[in-house]
């Protein structure tokens, strides 16, 4: 990895999600998020319940320090390291501040014992004191990556006023917490004790036997999970399948009913023009007949001779009658077609209201 992507990276590790700063005084909760002491107490002091914490990345729920102060959650050592390897790798871009003055610097020291930086000033006061003589003080600009890995591995110390100086060495069974020699003497006396190193490993243990079975039971749901992906994707097409059936039944079913709407709109053509039209047309062709009958007559009577009319008059009298007695009104059936009405299957209708379409079964 390139060292400008090795930065990038350790500034996202070590910025709070709250602030997008830098961590300033980084608390872990137990979800194993972490966040500035500072935001945190922010975020706290804005809630209605003083018991518990809202992880602002998570959202779980932690119970508070029974002190009640938010100083008392876990300090995250790691982070610190990060924070100050992140310092010392940008600080020919960045000036470093002095632990002691409160200087900014180009030119800074780390104490790996005091675990802060100082400036030329500070570093000679600090390297005076007699009882500085065995801390190993390095000047950033001479860090090896041998240097950056003591900075995230050195000793962690006691937080308690007045044993600062003291290093966490040993593990308290009793009150389940990281203590120093001092500690040990005046809070802790007749507690079982073992060593920091020792505890660390001992939970490492337990940790990764748990983290070995959690990681099975994960790998069994998932592929519990690409089981279930492949039953889905079987389910998904035979839901298709079956979406299908249902389509071609109902287009099938409306097709049939616009054949049936089809020939019972044709029944009713066909009465209207039997019962109606045909009588109708026939006596429109009767009087035309009729008509044609009397024009010749008229014109024999007008126009014949006498001999015509004496010879012809039996004729156009035969033809005359025949013509009156042939035009007789058609029988109709009017009163019965304007009784017709279309009476619908209710039945058919009810069956498809109540029993529906069809069914699913499996």
């Amino acid at each position: 990895m390139d060292v400008e992507t090795f930065l990038h990276n350790l500034r996202a590790r070590v910025c709070c999600t709250i602030c997008k700063n830098i961590f300033t005084d980084p608390k872990q909760l137990p979800c194993l998020h972490d966040f500035c002491l500072q935001c945190l107490e922010g975020r706290h002091e804005k809630s209605h319940d003083r018991d518990t914490i809202k992880c602002p990345d998570c959202q779980a729920l932690s119970t508070v320090p029974d002190s009640g102060d938010l100083k008392d959650l876990p300090t995250s050592y790691y982070l610190n390291g990060l924070i100050d390897v992140l310092a010392i790798k940008e600080r020919k871009t960045s000036l470093v501040r002095c632990g002691n003055c409160d200087k900014k610097t180009s030119q800074s020291f780390y104490c790996f014992h005091c675990c802060i930086f100082y400036c030329q000033e500070c570093v000679n006061g600090h390297n005076i004191l007699r009882s500085n003589k065995d801390h190993r003080v390095l000047a950033l600009k001479d860090f090896q990556d041998k240097d950056f890995e003591d900075v995230l591995k050195r000793p962690s110390f006691c937080p308690q006023k007045w044993h600062e100086k003291e290093e966490l060495k040993y593990f308290c069974k009793k009150c389940e917490m990281a203590v120093c020699q001092t500690c040990v003497v005046i809070d802790h006396a007749g507690h079982a004790l073992v060593s920091i190193d020792e505890e660390a490993e001992r939970r490492k243990i337990e940790i990764e036997s748990l983290l070995k079975a959690q990681k099975r039971s994960l790998q069994e749901k998932m592929n519990a999970l690409d089981k279930l992906d492949e039953e889905c994707a079987k389910i998904i097409k035979h839901r298709e399948d079956v979406k299908r059936d249902v389509q071609k039944f109902v287009d099938k079913l409306i097709a049939t009913i616009e054949s049936k709407k089809e020939n019972m709109i044709a029944a009713v053509e066909n009465e209207a023009n039997e019962t109606v039209i045909a009588p109708k047309k026939e006596m429109e062709n009767q009087l035309a007949s009729l008509e044609s009958s009397l024009e010749r007559a008229e014109k024999l009577l007008s126009q014949g001779a006498d001999i015509d009319v004496v010879q012809l008059s039996q004729f156009m009298e035969s033809m005359l009658f025949d013509e009156a007695d042939q035009l007789q009104p058609a029988d109709s059936d009017l009163d019965r077609l304007s009784a017709m009405v279309f009476v619908g299957n209710e039945s058919l209708l009810e069956t498809i209201s109540t029993e529906g379409i069809g069914t699913l079964q499996s």
